[in-house]
């Protein structure tokens, strides 16, 4: 007779609920942990009034490979719906459209840029094609070889000043919240390949239509704490508190995936190579401001990239009503505005009515009726957002992973160990699933294989 192994997962961002879905798919009885009063961390869908509100992820992007093909998996392929995306960008406060059907085109018609830079961009494009292979979510090492320098440098010597301040600062700061004084050249080439994309999806039940339904597959546990998690050698044990009470379960494996921090926090045994490695990772602080509009811009961006030269406080505006249906009434419009970790960093002393005057007038920007027309709002301050990808990131990614213990009954699971955001932590999330399912099945092969 065959005994029900266990599993628990702590964190229920989408590398927990991807891997506590996959867990249960591959025999284990899984049971998910939760601090808050619910899923998806990072991921967080709302309604308020008429709107539809994404206040964290804002979409699935066409080369999400992993997470387009979960969300047909598990039966929500009914809400996915895939849209043309159209860019834009400010230049002297004058705005311009990019048309991600005609690339090249595009690039080559666009006043955007000057006829010196159009010719020097040709070197990001080769860039891309000489690293392919590794412009995806399962191996990083073919970008080695440019990780060592950062956006600016690169940019600099490589391209001008122009090409720095209108293609390679936006395209970092308005995709991933970042420096480009800091961020690796290798990072600015994956976003050309991957984020300037022709189409964009989304669920109609918001992006938190993913992890809310992975959820609903095993036993989910909200507002539950855990303090603690400890390898005993034969089984896990996880201890935490739920209304006031501490309490401590057993199970066979386990599965961490909560932001770096409270992953040494609760496991003191961690090894060193997890250990270091999450010790270098760092998030980007990010302002996430939605704004439900009475009357719909006729504006056709699906979102502004902001060069930092042009306005330094707000990275990217999101037009939510041209990315998805179903996010405002069809005369009604939706924006987020997202703010910068500078900004953020400056006006930790101010209230949230402060904050949203701000993105307003900020908003008015591109979107003059956005004061006169405002009906509703939703103000979040994220103070772990992106995970930074440094100058020698992928560099120890791609040594981390390599150095796993992928026999271990904790692994870990989260955003930092692959490119980040939604895809990357569910690609982290079904990888954590499978080593711990691999190693269950060799643990089983080698028990009936020996001696009695």
């Amino acid at each position: 007779m065959s005994q029900t192994r266990t599993a628990a997962v702590i964190g229920a961002g989408i590398a927990g609920t991807s891997a506590a879905y996959r867990l249960q798919q591959e025999g284990f009885e899984t049971t998910l942990f939760e601090v808050n009063d619910r899923v998806g961390g990072r991921i967080w869908s709302i309604w308020k009034g008429d709107f539809l509100m994404d206040l964290g992820t804002s979409a699935y992007l066409g080369t999400y490979r992993e997470a387009i093909e979960l969300v047909k998996e598990v039966g929500l392929e009914h809400e996915l719906a895939e849209w043309t995306a159209t860019g834009a960008a400010i230049r002297n406060g004058k705005p311009y459209y990019f048309d991600y059907t005609r690339p090249l085109r595009t690039v080559l018609t666009t006043p955007y840029l000057s006829p010196k830079a159009k010719l020097l961009a040709i070197k990001i494009g080769l860039q891309v094609v000489k690293h392919r292979k590794s412009l995806g979510y399962d191996s990083y090492d073919d970008l080695q070889d440019i990780d060592n320098e950062t956006v600016r440098e690169w940019c600099r010597r490589e391209l001008n000043e122009e090409l720095l301040q209108y293609v390679g600062r936006p395209l970092v700061s308005g995709t991933w919240v970042a420096d480009d004084a800091d961020t690796s050249v290798s990072l600015m080439v994956w976003s050309v390949r991957n984020m300037l994309v022709q189409n964009i999806y989304n669920l109609t039940s918001g992006v938190v239509g993913l992890p809310n339904h992975l959820a609903t597959y095993v036993k989910t546990r909200l507002e539950h704490e855990v303090t603690n998690v400890t390898d005993n050698g034969s089984d896990v044990e996880v201890t935490f508190t739920a209304g006031g009470q501490q309490q401590t379960e057993h199970f066979d494996t386990c599965v961490i995936a909560t932001p770096v921090e409270p992953a040494m926090d609760i496991y003191p045994q961690m090894d060193t190579n997890t250990r270091e490695f999450y010790q270098s990772v760092s998030y980007r602080k990010l302002g996430s401001i939605c704004l439900g509009l009475s009357e719909r811009p006729k504006d056709p961006a699906t979102y502004y990239l902001v060069p930092p030269v042009e306005d330094p406080d707000v990275i990217a505006v999101i037009a939510d009503h041209n990315k998805a249906p179903n996010r405002a009434p069809d005369h009604k419009g939706l924006l987020t505005v997202l703010l910068s970790h500078e900004y953020l960093e400056r006006s930790e002393h101010l209230s949230d009515d402060d904050v949203l005057d701000y993105a307003v007038d900020r908003a008015s920007r591109y979107h003059p009726k956005v004061p006169s027309t405002l009906e509703e709002s939703v103000v979040v301050r994220w103070q772990r957002s992106v995970p930074t990808i440094d100058r020698g990131k992928f560099g120890r990614i791609s040594d981390y992973n390599k150095r796993l213990d992928r026999f271990a009954r904790v692994q870990f699971a989260s955003d930092s160990d692959r490119i980040p955001g939604l895809n990357g932590g569910l690609v982290s999330g079904l990888g954590a699933a499978k080593r711990l399912s691999d190693a269950a099945q060799s643990r089983r092969l080698t028990s009936r294989t020996r001696p009695a």
